[in-house]
């Protein structure tokens, strides 16, 4: 155990990350603490927004644009913090939900396909896999509502080509609400 000197709470060593010039090999703030004085620190000093609000940030289609997809598509939808382990919403009936969001994108100046990163979930029940074309456009193109067990078995990534892609209509889910949602937030 070990006392954050910032906010004073008595915390499990890990909850503070690792620092080897230390005598007890962890930081001296907690992980909390450390994350909001850098999540301030590049607010203020940088002048960068939250991931939520960068359109401009890989992420946002992940987090921003998912979120208001996932309420349009369930009920009772409960968001999770941020990184927590294994899923970000939990909906009616305790459903845990992973959203992954992916544009589309060449290999080798060929073969288009959406890349989806599953990183061995074995938490999430559901996985919502949001397919756009480009982050720029943020224009939904197609998305599907695989069971986990079903993802599970690609381990690291999914990855959705349009000469694949009618493997995967059974988890087809209609684009209409999405494309509703995605161009109201254009016009924030």
């Amino acid at each position: 155990m070990k006392r954050c000197p910032n906010c004073g709470c008595l915390k499990k060593l890990d909850q503070f990350n690792k620092q080897t010039a230390t005598k007890d090999g962890h930081q001296y703030e907690c992980r909390q603490c450390s994350n909001e004085k850098s999540t301030k620190h590049s607010r203020e000093v940088k002048g960068h927004l939250p991931m939520s609000e960068n359109k401009e940030c890989a992420q946002y289609l992940g987090i921003a644009v998912a979120e208001r997809l996932v309420r349009h598509l369930f009920k009772d939808v409960v968001r999770m913090p941020n990184g927590n382990s294994g899923f970000d919403f939990i909906c009616a009936h305790d459903k845990k939900i992973d959203v992954k969001s992916a544009c589309i994108t060449m290999v080798h100046k060929k073969n288009p396909r959406w890349v989806f990163h599953i990183y061995n979930n074995q938490i999430a029940d559901y996985f919502l896999l949001i397919a756009f074309t480009k982050r720029s456009y943020l224009e939904p193109q197609h998305q599907w509502i695989i069971p986990g067990h079903v993802l599970n078995q690609h381990k690291t990534t999914a990855s959705i080509s349009p000469s694949t892609i009618e493997k995967w209509d059974k988890y087809r889910q209609p684009i209409e609400a999405a494309q509703i949602c995605c161009n109201a937030i254009k016009d924030i």
